[in-house]
């Protein structure tokens, strides 16, 4: 039988002294004294570098931490005053006996949700699973409504329900620190990647969290040999819920719950996104050091001036002319993104004029249309043979105009 515990129980864990205050306010300064004493050996450094970074992100983690733990020491000490009895959130039930009754949900600081970086990414296997430290919630997010034995029992429902909206807040702040530059439609895509039932589903299956499920046989959860009665579809949703309900038990067990499941999440998450990670952390790298150097070659600084611009102002630049037109089309069978499921478009750029027609210029793919014409804009400037031919005839065609207009005008003069 599941122990049951009061509402005196979930919060007097809540209780906040003076002395608990004081020793979190000294760990933030010791750990903002030794981010500046490690700071100042670089203060002579021309500009910020790699090492100044990686100083930053070692240092910024148990400064966050220290400053979450004074955020939940305010909220608790303000709960402790406020007149008459805390509000509480029931997962379960409107029962008015039911003693499972848990503090306000949580809402990660921003603070926290910092953005990720290589060191995130495990160097190999996943991150260790947080444990669920309230057994009547774990048992709940493990068990279907389908094997409870009482209507008052609870089950993991409600909890997914509460799960999937940390994860969905989770991954989007995550997100949007990460890739500053990436299009909102690009960040949906990269959030749905992260929070879809097949990514869910699969670190179920990893931590083997689908074993200690309570859930009818059809489901199969367990594998049991003899198949499943449930489509693989609904079995992966399922698999899912099971992952949402587990992470909102984890957080809703105990006071620091969300201290040890964000970490978690985001290293978790940052396997599913390491190569988009490593990508966006090198380019910002590069962006910093290309930065540096600004003044010291004025040759390059244009040079890296025109890789920024935009591949199709570059191309249109290189061979567009007055009466000459760039057109960007699908081509190819419709396929979809290996990790998304979303679809994956091929565009091809043709060229038109200077009595050329429909000139395949380069094709490129990606997950929009816009960047797949970037893409094919690309291919294209680095075709150099077509491209000097066209430049070829772009000057061909620009001195043939001056000469009937300076014809022209000599006619004009002379009429």
């Amino acid at each position: 039988m599941m122990s049951k515990r009061s509402y005196t129980e979930f919060t007097s864990k809540d209780t906040t002294s003076v002395s608990i205050i004081l020793e979190h306010a000294e760990d933030l300064l010791r750990a903002a004294k030794a981010l500046k004493q490690e700071l100042e050996t670089y203060r002579d450094a021309p500009a910020v570098n790699d090492q100044v970074i990686s100083v930053l992100e070692r240092h910024s983690k148990k400064i966050l931490l220290t400053v979450q733990l004074l955020t939940q020491d305010e909220a608790s000490a303000t709960r402790q005053h406020e007149p008459g009895c805390r509000k509480i959130q029931r997962l379960d039930g409107d029962h008015e006996n039911t003693e499972n009754a848990l503090a306000a949900l949580s809402i990660p600081p921003p603070v926290y949700l910092t953005r990720w970086t290589p060191q995130d990414i495990p160097s190999s296997g996943l991150p260790p699973l947080p444990p669920v430290l309230d057994p009547v919630l774990e048992q709940a997010s493990l068990t279907h409504s389908g094997m409870t034995t009482s209507p008052k029992d609870m089950s993991y429902e409600r909890l997914e329900w509460i799960g999937d909206a940390y994860l969905y807040l989770m991954s989007t702040s995550f997100i949007y620190q990460t890739f500053p530059n990436l299009s909102a439609g690009r960040c949906s895509q990269l959030r749905e990647r992260l929070i879809k039932n097949e990514t869910l589903s699969n670190y179920t299956m990893q931590y083997g969290i689908n074993k200690r499920t309570r859930f009818p046989a059809e489901f199969d959860l367990h594998g049991r040999i003899g198949g499943s009665q449930a489509s693989q579809v609904a079995k992966k949703k399922v698999l899912g819920d099971v992952f949402e309900s587990y992470v909102a038990a984890a957080i809703l067990g105990d006071p620091e719950g969300l201290l040890r499941v964000l970490p978690w999440v985001k290293s978790l998450w940052s396997t599913t996104l390491a190569h988009e990670i490593r990508n966006e952390f090198k380019a910002q790298s590069n962006l910093v050091h290309n930065d540096t150097s600004k003044g010291e070659n004025n040759g390059d600084n244009q040079k890296t001036i025109k890789q920024d611009l935009n591949p199709k102002v570059l191309l249109s630049q290189a061979v567009g002319a007055k009466g000459v037109k760039i057109s960007y089309s699908d081509v190819g069978e419709p396929k979809k993104d290996k990790h998304t499921g979303l679809p994956w478009f091929t565009v091809a750029a043709f060229f038109n004029g200077f009595g050329e027609k429909n000139v395949q210029l380069g094709v490129g793919s990606a997950i929009s249309k816009k960047e797949a014409g970037a893409n094919a804009a690309r291919s294209a400037l680095k075709n150099k043979e077509l491209i000097k031919r066209l430049q070829k005839k772009k000057e061909d065609a620009q001195k043939a105009a001056e000469l009937a207009e300076s014809a022209q005008q000599e006619y004009d003069n002379w009429s």
